[in-house]
């Protein structure tokens, strides 16, 4: 009763007032925002993203977190308990668990009433840490207080019975057997006979970059995982983060009453503001007389002013119409009034028609026209953009009727030198397994639909020698376990070579033929054909393409497997930032299944998003992680450069090299290449159209 009294008294006391100003989070030894063991309601920064260490014997833990959303936080965990063996013959590592957690936000904290959040840990794992929680959390002044309730691992001290028990009976009852990785068959959320208390506090000290964090914790570790119990000297736990910088935190603490907790948290934000673009050129100021120019000089000055790589203008009396491909700026209309302003101070007057027509690949996928009198009224700064957007005339297709063409880009190469980092995590081999290499991209293009692309990489630095996957009897055929053959059997690899052409065959068809060296472990021939309806939020694509296994020194040659593989895709975006892809089809190792695909796109080009592949393979078959799975985050170039640019870096972790649910790489795919067909990000983007 006394300890019960002790959390109702803290809860009760957490109201009595309420700071404006919230106070900084931080990690939990497990990962997660909370206190030191036990979690809190509170939440990253929507955006947030990054990587925490911890160490707490014998568990050390590696935690990929991230804030896709204001009330959602996820997380990706391996948990090493150095005194257990990995369990594979060979390894010389200790136990490792991987495991999802997500943390869901019921209530958002108001001036009287506290922040309450739901959370799960070890989702879908093999549920040695499995746990549950309710928790709310509530500021005052430089304190903040949570009190929580747990279930599984989190119940350890079994203070009450499980309270949803008066629901029902069965929640009385919780499968603690140990799972295979990545298989939901027996877990049972918020289930189990007992239930136990948690509570605790953190204090900001003015002034300084220092958080104390004190707490009750759940749990007794005595029926630890893999038949560990610790010895245990208080329930209570402490710890002093130290706010190295923005980026930064360090954590010093004891927990158990007789052991160190040491924890690492580097992280960043995919909506912090970008670097100022010291190196744009200034939009054009708007001139009451046209400068007489060539259309070859106007093409060039798109080019420098507004970003256009311009394949062609058409011009009748009254209406130009420009066919370029937006290199520069990621806000659509940025470019189209940098462009407008170009046009306008080089058209005669007679003109009062102005069309952008975005290009990609040769495939136009939307047509922006301009009122010329409305946009330079605006941009001389008499009215403001919105008069833009409502005499701007969007449409998927060009008019140009009764225009001649009157310029024409010839072919055209470029070329991009950019470093890469890739690998994979958790596996028995090494904990973690990556490759440095240095990439060297080219394009041709013999007209604006057809060009032909290929790319080089020379490795630099790898630890795949440390990988020895052998296939157990019943394993799929080796396409993708084979990563170290190709990466060691030669530095410089011809990563791809294909020929490509792009058609739009209709306003919402769209069309793209392939042949070549498609990637690094396939050539072959494929096709792909994209239904995407103007304004509209979804898409439906089908792809199909036969490839054989390229020899390993990435050269011309094959090896004797061949597969025919493809999907079927369907795409949607329409609620809020959410962009959800599934696909069906057969993959590389000729299994059969479905891909769902969710991310959130950010308005800065950024993106954050995970995957799960499941197919006709059972887990057995696939080995250790049941079923591919991973997540990724697109940072667009533009956060980090004084240019604006519209080019991408693609951070991808996936948890365990397998051969079950692999799809082809692709170096392109319609969705990505039309997203200009997308009426709403242009339209959203139109307070930038006189930037």
């Amino acid at each position: 009763m006394k300890k019960i009294a002790l959390f109702i008294g803290l809860l009760s006391g957490s109201v009595m007032n309420a700071s404006a100003e919230g106070l900084p989070v931080s990690q939990t030894a497990t990962g997660g925002v909370g206190l030191i063991e036990m979690p809190s309601a509170r939440m990253d920064q929507d955006g947030e993203f990054g990587v925490h260490l911890s160490s707490t014997d014998p568990y050390s833990r590696v935690a990929i977190f991230a804030q896709p959303f204001p009330w959602l936080e996820a997380l990706f965990k391996y948990t090493d308990v150095s005194n257990r063996d990995y369990g594979t013959a060979g390894s010389t590592q200790g136990y490792k668990d991987k495991s999802v957690d997500v943390k869901l936000r019921l209530l958002e904290e108001g001036y009287y009433w506290p922040e309450i959040a739901l959370g799960m840990r070890d989702v879908g794992g093999t549920g040695l840490f499995s746990g549950e929680y309710i928790v709310a959390s509530k500021q005052w002044h430089n304190f903040d207080f949570s009190v929580g309730i747990g279930w599984g691992y989190l119940a350890g001290r079994e203070h009450i019975d499980n309270p949803l028990g008066l629901i029902s009976d069965s929640f009385k009852d919780r499968n603690e057997s140990v799972t295979t990785a990545g298989s939901f068959d027996s877990w049972r959320p918020f289930h189990g006979e007992k239930s136990a208390l948690f509570a605790g506090l953190s204090y900001q000290i003015s002034g300084l970059p220092l958080v104390l964090k004190f707490e009750y914790d759940a749990n007794d570790y005595q029926n630890e995982p893999l038949g560990n119990h610790f010895n245990v000297d208080s329930p209570f736990n402490a710890a002093i983060v130290y706010r190295v910088n923005r980026f930064f935190d360090l954590q010093l603490g004891a927990v158990r009453g007789n052991t160190l907790m040491v924890g690492v948290t580097l992280k960043s934000n995919v909506l912090d503001e970008g670097s100022p673009k010291y190196l744009d050129p200034k939009p054009e100021a708007i001139q009451t007389e046209p400068t007489s120019a060539t259309w070859p000089e106007i093409a060039k000055t798109l080019d420098v002013d507004a970003g256009y790589d311009v394949e062609s203008i058409y011009a009748s009396e009254n209406k130009v119409s420009v066919i370029a491909t937006q290199r520069d700026y990621l806000q659509d209309a940025k470019g189209i009034g940098r462009a407008g302003r170009v046009l306008n101070n080089r058209l005669p007057e007679s003109v009062d028609k102005i069309s952008i027509v975005e290009s990609v690949g040769g495939m136009p996928v939307q047509s922006a026209e301009l009122d010329r009198a409305a946009f330079v009224d605006a941009a001389s700064l008499k009215l403001s953009a919105k008069p833009v957007l409502e005499t701007t005339h969007l449409s998927p297709d060009p008019d140009l009727s009764e225009q001649q063409l009157v310029y024409q880009r010839e072919s055209d190469f470029g070329y991009r030198i950019t470093p890469e980092l890739s690998g994979s995590y958790g596996g028995p081999d090494a904990f973690l397994l990556y490759q440095l290499s240095l990439a060297a991209n080219a394009t041709y293009r013999f007209r604006p639909n057809t060009w032909l692309s290929g790319g080089l990489e020379l490795g630099l630095l790898d630890n795949y020698d440390s990988f020895n996957y052998v296939s157990p009897a019943s394993a799929l055929p080796r396409v993708r376990t084979d990563i170290k053959e190709y990466l060691k059997t030669s530095r410089l690899r011809l990563n791809n070579l294909q020929l490509v052409d792009a058609e739009k065959l209709a306003s919402d068809w769209f069309a793209m033929g392939y042949i070549g060296y498609l990637e690094s472990m396939y050539g072959g021939i494929g096709a792909e054909i994209l239904y995407r309806p103007f304004g509209e939020d979804w898409a439906l694509g089908v792809d199909a393409n036969y490839v054989k296994q390229r020899d390993f020194d990435q050269r011309f040659g094959f090896r004797d497997y061949s597969v025919l593989t493809g999907h079927m895709t369907a795409y949607y975006e329409g609620f809020k930032d959410i962009a959800i892809k599934l696909s069906a089809g057969r993959y590389l190792a000729k299994d059969r299944g479905v891909t769902l695909d969710m991310s959130r796109k950010f308005q800065n080009g950024a993106k954050m998003g995970f995957w799960a592949t499941k197919t006709n393979v059972s887990a057995e078959q696939f080995g250790e992680g049941s079923f591919d799975k991973g997540l990724y985050i697109t940072f667009p170039f533009d956060l980090f450069t004084f240019k604006s640019t519209k080019q991408t870096a693609d951070m991808r972790w996936q948890f365990l090299t397998r051969d079950g649910g692999q799809k082809l790489n692709r170096r392109y795919n319609l969705f990505d290449m039309t997203e200009g067909h997308d009426l709403k990000n242009t339209e959203q983007s139109f307070e930038h159209v006189l930037d």
